[in-house]
């Protein structure tokens, strides 16, 4: 499979469960409608790396290169394990804030859709400011240790980004 065809298929999947239409990811990536039309399609001749990194990034994916049969610098030590990325979302929206909200409280908010009112300024940072990358990865934790679908999670990120009146493209 090539690496167009596995960014094309993981584009519109993403897309898709992010509830975008064609035309807004072409805004929010500053690529055009018919090259995200093309990617999608895989039938685009050819896409350069800062327009790929540009498409991915702008809704939280990435390109990694495989390094099978290259040397590698020896791995350093275990790192100990990383907070969940509900509670780095959570850190991330408190810096500014006194009380800190808490990834439980975070969580709350993006199955329900409900913003409680000491929390809010907190969510609205959090939706306009943080990496893409981060709010997928919160996305992902909260499907595979809730069971909930991604989708559904987006949808309520947008809801809550409209009710907050986030200025994020990519909830317009």
């Amino acid at each position: 499979m090539s690496t167009l065809h596995e960014i094309g298929n993981a584009v519109r999947a993403r897309r898709t469960e992010m509830g975008l239409t064609q035309e807004t990811l072409a805004q929010v990536s500053g690529l055009s409608r018919s090259t995200i039309n093309a990617v999608e399609k895989q039938s685009i001749g050819n896409l350069s790396i800062s327009k790929a990194e540009a498409l991915l990034e702008s809704i939280g994916l990435s390109m990694k290169v495989a390094t099978s049969g290259m040397a590698r610098a020896p791995s350093p030590k275990k790192a100990p394990p990383s907070r969940s990325a509900l509670e780095r979302a959570a850190s991330t929206a408190s810096v500014s804030y006194q009380p800190v909200m808490s990834a439980r409280q975070l969580e709350a908010a993006l199955l329900t859709g409900i913003a409680p009112r000491p929390v809010r300024p907190h969510l609205q940072v959090l939706l306009d400011e943080a990496p893409m990358s981060l709010l997928a990865k919160v996305v992902d934790e909260l499907h595979a240790d809730k069971g909930v679908e991604r989708s559904h999670v987006w949808s309520q990120m947008r809801r809550l980004a409209h009710e907050l009146q986030c200025f994020r493209t990519v909830w317009q």
